[in-house]
């Protein structure tokens, strides 16, 4: 018994889907259905303009600073890093070319160019 309440209930909704279909169709019914969606458009406008504003004053403005604030300290470590990154790279240039220099100036010492290979024994 519960299937055939089901399929009733089913066929019910198909027979008023077509019957809102077929009656869209005719030409007295047409002019309400576009009163209907004009004011109903009207008002989806209104309240989508409401709840953009809301949005925009509850979420998006506090967001906004804190994305500022959190922008500004980032950018400052940032720039830290730069610094010190610029620092090393200067230091190892510095040091690799005075080892070259060393090594020039002192060719029987190997411990003062860390570019020249060191001598080691054969692996056998």
């Amino acid at each position: 018994m519960d299937t055939q309440a089901g399929f009733i209930k089913y066929i019910l909704i198909i027979v008023a889907i077509l019957g809102v279909v077929f009656l869209g169709q005719q030409a007295f019914i047409r002019g309400f259905g576009r009163a209907v969606l004009s004011d109903t458009g009207d008002k989806i406008k209104t309240f989508m303009a409401q709840g953009s504003n809301w949005a925009t004053s509850a979420i998006i403005l506090p967001i906004g600073g804190g994305v500022e604030s959190s922008k500004e300290a980032i950018t400052g470590e940032i720039a830290q890093e730069k610094e010190k990154l610029s620092e090393n790279i200067g230091e190892k240039i510095k040091n690799y070319f005075s080892g070259i220099t060393n090594s020039i100036l002192h060719p029987g010492e190997n411990s003062n160019c860390l570019a020249q290979p060191t001598k080691t024994a054969p692996s056998q």
